[in-house]
């Protein structure tokens, strides 16, 4: 691809302000954004199956596009769409408060609000920020032409959720959009991408790859693309410290196979994505397609589909970078040979990375805690042999748990599974003196695990200490640390438990410990 045949010119204009438009995303004649109630029903529709998958959805029609986010008071959010006709269609969410064995519907798009009740809403996606009470969410609307957006502005509260709902106005572009996908870096900085045909400036986009990007909350932001690949199936979105991300495959004309691009830059400073830096995998001999990428911090993750191998079936790579792009690494997840590995989606949440793929219409978990340099052994998820289904967007992990499409009644369902794994996460803070907060967010119970805690700088007390958790349970938590410190000036911590590692930096004022970020 020429990066360099049309200088200045992106598909998008400049410094689009999504959210502080009135006219191109209000949800009514004021301008005013659209408060919801989100009420959390007591009644369950679903029934316990401690043992195994639960059915989150109970309707008949089928039910696509599943996502998944812990909410900050523990609870489960998980939406998925359910189309009724060729031109209706609605996002359903639903809520547990018992790690996923029973669900309730909180809230649903068939409203007033924003004319969804005569519209098609389709491809839900959902994140928790690091850090923050609400909960982002997206989704399109093929027959209204807009592309939604949620902010479950305090999720906190068991009496019922509240939120704020825009739209942006796509009705210059096609209405078929798809492939819909979020992450955030904190509640301020978030992204949402999606794949659409896009007519602007004398270009005709027929599959375009493009990312909102929102740097000041849902009060600020823009939408880019590069104008260079017309054609791109498979977006995703990730967003670091600085820096906002968009992966997706295409099709080399030369070659006639698949390549991948990895794409990262600052829109503040450079609004057109055409001239952020990048990454092309590609060969004349092999496809490298359906990228899953997510980020924690400064560092990256890509999981990928690839069949550069001896027998020419699909195996699954990964990418990973723990310095904004600077430099990569390369590794290989477990394989079967001549049997197809499809399908990946990840979570990442400091060095460790979830990933669930499917193989042979089967459903496995496998994770890494070390950025994605070495890979565990899968375990299978559905308990139902072959039910599993193989497409965009019918599968979503993060540390809720695993939500998946499968057809083991007939039709398509919506089903939900929790980690087969301890899920250990990190949480460091200050002031007088340091401490980090180690959990198990899995359903098994961790052993052993050898901790560290590290302070570098001008630190005189409470420079290393370690120790060992001898068990863990899920969902219990400890603290561990040095405790009093004292030093002076800037101090980087350094959290490693079981080979997961988080870092903070702050100030050090005598016993004090200030300003982490």
């Amino acid at each position: 691809m020429n990066k360099g045949k049309i200088k200045g010119m992106g598909i998008f204009l400049v410094g689009i302000m999504l959210l502080t438009t009135a006219s191109a995303i209000s949800v009514n004649k004021s301008g005013e954004t659209v408060k919801i109630r989100m009420n959390i029903s007591p009644e369950e529709i679903t029934s316990p199956l401690l043992d195994g998958n639960v059915r989150v959805s109970s309707d008949p029609l089928d039910e696509r596009h599943p996502t998944i986010a812990k909410a900050p008071d523990g609870s489960i959010v998980a939406a998925f769409d359910r189309e009724v006709s060729t031109f209706e269609g609605h996002v359903y969410f639903m809520r547990s408060t018992d790690n996923g064995n029973t669900w309730s519907e909180i809230w649903n798009t068939n409203t007033e609000i924003g004319d969804m009740n005569t519209g098609l809403q389709n491809w839900p996606v959902l994140c928790m920020p690091p850090g923050g009470k609400s909960i982002y969410g997206a989704w399109n609307d093929e027959v209204l032409e807009r592309i939604f957006f949620i902010n479950i502005t305090d999720s906190s509260t068991s009496e019922g959720y509240e939120g704020e709902i825009h739209y942006y106005d796509a009705s210059g572009w096609d209405y078929d959009r798809n492939t819909f996908t979020i992450a955030a870096y904190d509640s301020s900085r978030f992204a949402v991408g999606h794949v659409g045909h896009i007519i602007y400036a004398g270009y005709d986009l027929p599959s375009s790859c493009q990312i909102f990007w929102f740097s000041g909350g849902f009060a600020n932001g823009g939408i880019t693309g590069d104008e260079d690949y017309p054609i791109g199936y498979n977006n995703e979105v990730a967003v670091t410290k600085t820096l906002y991300w968009m992966a997706f495959d295409f099709p080399n004309e030369t070659t006639g196979k698949e390549n991948l691009l990895i794409k990262w830059g600052d829109p503040e400073q450079q609004s057109d994505c055409h001239f952020w830096d990048d990454v092309e995998i590609g060969s004349e001999l092999a496809d490298y397609k359906d990228p899953a990428m997510a980020a924690s911090g400064e560092s990256v993750c890509v999981v990928y589909m690839s069949n550069e191998n001896a027998y020419g079936d699909f195996d699954l790579v990964c990418k990973y970078t723990t310095d904004e792009g600077a430099t990569w690494h390369e590794s290989k997840l477990p394989s079967l040979p001549q049997v197809d590995e499809k399908s990946p989606e990840i979570f990442m949440s400091g060095s460790t990375v979830l990933c669930a793929f499917v193989r042979n219409n089967d459903l496995y978990f496998t994770k890494s805690d070390g950025y994605g340099a070495t890979w565990d052994e899968p375990i299978k998820v559905n308990d139902v042999d072959g039910s599993v289904v193989d497409e965009p967007g019918a599968v979503d992990i993060s540390t809720a748990g695993i939500v998946w499409v499968d057809t083991r009644n007939g039709n398509e369902d919506i089903y939900y599974s929790p980690l087969p794994a301890p899920i250990i996460n990190i949480e460091i803070s200050g002031g007088f003196g340091v401490k980090a907060t180690v959990s198990n967010e899995g359903i098994v119970e961790a052993q052993n695990l050898e901790w560290s805690v590290d302070l570098s700088g001008m630190v005189f007390v409470g420079k290393h200490t370690e120790g060992t958790i001898d068990t863990l349970s899920p969902g219990e938590s400890v603290t561990i640390g040095p405790g009093f410190v004292f030093g002076i000036g800037p101090v980087t911590i350094t959290v490693s438990v079981d080979g997961i590692t988080s870092t903070a930096k702050g100030m050090a004022i005598g016993p004090f410990i200030m300003g982490l970020s």
